[in-house]
């Protein structure tokens, strides 16, 4: 593995750079084996503070590594500095990518598009005339900076465990490129460079020397693929994914590839990967699947990657398939998109993950299902990406975007578990944007940082922002924006399943219906130990919960529940908690927040006092940060959270108000299946 080292500012050395016990004044290359650089980087992290620069320091730059992954990626790591803001903004320039001869920001997220339902798809009895045709429920962020919480020891290359801030990758082979990261501390569009905060020094990485083999849609399957031309290239995926080896990385050269596919089950090595990458600069698209039943894409074997590929999907399928499927283990779908040839779609799906160890980054799935409420009944259909079963664990699913799905935007059943989904956008008015359905243990998985936005606001039917109908399940860090109806679901669906112990704490819910639902489903105590902490649930349109079990077990504390009437005038005496609902009597009513942290204690407590206005930045653009003199910064409560990581120093309300004490067992690999506590 190589490791290219950039320096680090510290005051008072006049910008001369530190690393561990030797100056340097210039980039430095080590090559070490891949014990040696976890090795370093453990030790490096160990004299983080002697290397810090003062805490609040707003000139303090990030110290970035960039370390070579394969033909087409290079990862960049960097720890946390001590006045991060919102988060970091990463460039790429390289004098041997045309792509990026100039300094270029990188955008973590791709872009989500509008749609237009095609009314003469009849379905059900029933056509589609629902349309988004401006991105009015599509979300885009207004900067290209990722959060300061990328820093935590949770974010990892699920490839091979190591850990990672920002993945590149679409690079191309053999190639050198250049990069820099710095903080942003407003959420205004970046300032041309020299105005805004200072840039770290450059970090220089060369991708992989893979031998390279070529498909284009003028070759031939007879040709050895060994150049890009006529006389050289293959002509389908199907039979060049399957003919490179480890250590071989297949250039798709641009085009549309009609009835094909990649099928990949080669067994490789996350230091020696087949790799399918699109030309750099160039657009491929499969425009149909080699049959009914077939997918578009599937990765059955080790250390596969799959990097830039459009998925246009037309060839009809049974209604149980998927245009994508990962059953293998390690594998990577890096900036791909999976989407249907029309819209409405009823006979396919779009992604499942089976396997473990995989990784989903900077990709764009949608339009899976309908939002007719004929075509659909109770959006019961349309799954943009499911992670199913047992063996599909330790996936980590991140910075991908994912708009209109009709049952939901992503999926975790039948006992998937210690999967992470980090920084996603799920958005476009249709279905949920997460559910976690039992069956088995589905447990011990992890939603954080993820913005969601008008889940329902398209549909006639009721689909929570949140759903989790498994216990041991982290819900953390998430702006969920204008639910149409609950921002949180918490009930057990299937007999014998339990939904305790759920932490859903630190996420700032906007202007939704309702902030909690919980069911009655598998008795009292399939809920107990529930947390809902440190949470802003504001401009609550109806009642803010609707709880139907009496468990006390349950602690809904420190959280801001604010009532808007429909004048847009707040209203925090309005009676709006229920609880105990199955009661009945007086139970199935209302009451304030008051009466019920007076009444219902436990499970209520300490959230009346916090009932005000969270003082957001620019709620009307989509900043919920606490603005310096919001009275709920320092409000809230501790939280050990046993998976995923527990709060240390000051604890705010709302998704930005968190920093994690490292874990002792940090990206150390989880066992397949663990039994809930």
């Amino acid at each position: 593995m190589r490791i290219i080292e950039t320096g680090f500012a510290v005051p008072g050395t006049s910008r001369k750079r530190v690393l561990s016990t030797f100056m340097m004044n210039e980039i430095r290359t080590l090559t070490l084996t891949s014990f040696g650089a976890l090795t370093f980087l453990l030790c490096y992290a160990a004299s983080l503070p002697l290397l810090r620069a003062q805490a609040g320091d707003p000139n303090e730059v990030p110290f970035v590594t960039a370390t070579t992954k394969g033909p087409n990626q290079i990862n960049l790591i960097w720890p946390a500095v001590s006045n991060s803001g919102y988060g970091y903004l990463v460039e790429i320039q390289s004098l041997d990518d045309p792509r990026y001869l100039v300094w270029t920001e990188l955008r973590p997220i791709p872009a989500g598009t509008v749609y237009t339902c095609d009314n003469k798809v009849l379905f059900n009895g029933g056509t589609c005339n629902i349309n988004d045709p401006s991105g009015t429920h599509v979300y885009n962020p207004p900067t290209n900076r990722i959060p300061y919480w990328v820093t935590d020891d949770t974010y990892i290359d699920a490839q091979d465990g190591s850990p990672a801030q920002f993945i590149v990758s679409g690079l191309r082979p053999n190639t050198l490129y250049n990069f820099r990261v710095r903080t942003q501390l407003s959420n205004s569009q970046p300032t041309p460079e020299g105005s805004d905060q200072p840039y770290s020094d450059t970090a220089t990485a060369t991708t992989s020397n893979y031998t390279l083999r070529y498909v284009s849609p003028n070759g031939n399957d007879a040709n050895d693929g060994t150049s890009a031309d006529t006389s050289g290239a293959w002509r389908t995926l199907f039979h060049a994914a399957a003919a490179i080896d480890c250590g071989q990385a297949l250039i798709v050269m641009g085009g549309s590839y009609p009835a094909d596919g990649i099928f990949m089950n080669q067994v490789c090595t996350p230091d020696n990967k087949a790799v399918v990458l699109v030309n750099p600069g160039d657009t491929a698209v499969i425009t149909s699947s080699v049959g009914p039943g077939a997918p578009t894409i599937a990765l059955a074997g080790t250390s596969l990657v799959v990097d830039g590929i459009i998925s246009v999907s037309s060839m009809p399928q049974p209604s149980t398939e998927y245009d994508g499927v990962i059953s293998g283990s390690y594998n990577a779908l890096l900036n791909v998109e999976f989407h249907p040839a029309v819209v409405p779609t009823f006979s396919h799906y779009g992604l499942i993950i089976s396997g473990d160890h995989n990784l989903l980054y900077g990709s764009y799935l949608h339009d899976y299902g309908s939002p007719d409420a004929i075509q659909n009944p109770s959006g019961n259909g349309g799954f943009m990406l499911a992670v199913y079963g047992l063996a599909a664990n330790n996936n980590v699913i991140w910075s991908n975007h994912f708009s209109r799905g009709g049952h939901d935007c992503s999926l975790c059943k039948a006992g998937c578990n210690h999967n992470r989904w980090l920084n996603n956008i799920m958005d476009g008015g249709w279905g949920s944007a997460w559910q976690v359905v039992g069956g088995a243990a589905s447990a011990h998985n992890l939603f954080e940082g993820n913005v969601v936005k008008d889940v329902g606001q398209l549909v006639a039917f009721y689909k929570p922002s949140v759903q989790l109908s498994y216990g041991y399940n982290t819900v953390r860090r998430n702006v969920s924006m204008n639910c149409a109806s609950s921002d949180l679901e918490i009930s057990a669906l299937n007999n014998g399943d339990t939904t305790a112990s759920v932490l859903v704490y630190n996420n700032t819910f906007y202007s939704p219906m309702s902030c909690i639902f919980q069911s009655h489903a598998g008795g009292v105590g399939a809920y107990d130990n529930d947390l809902y902490a440190n949470n802003i649930c504001y401009k609550v349109r109806g009642a803010a919960s609707d709880i139907y079990l009496a468990n006390k077990t349950n602690r809904i504390e420190y959280n801001d529940i604010l009532f808007m009437d429909a004048t847009g005038q707040l209203q925090p005496d309005e009676s709006i908690v229920i609880w105990n609902h199955d009661a009945a009597g007086s139970y199935q009513y209302p009451v304030t927040l008051a009466d019920a942290d007076a009444k219902y204690n436990p499970p209520f407590g300490h959230n009346k006092g916090l009932d005000v206005d969270p003082q957001f930045v620019d709620e009307a653009k989509g900043d919920f940060t606490l603005q310096p003199g919001s009275s709920l910064i320092g409000a809230g409560m501790s939280i050990t959270d046993p998976d995923w990581g527990s709060t240390v120093g000051r604890v705010d309300l709302g998704a930005f108000g968190i920093q994690m004490k490292a874990r002792a067992q940090a990206n150390s690999v989880q066992p397949a299946v663990r039994l809930p506590r």
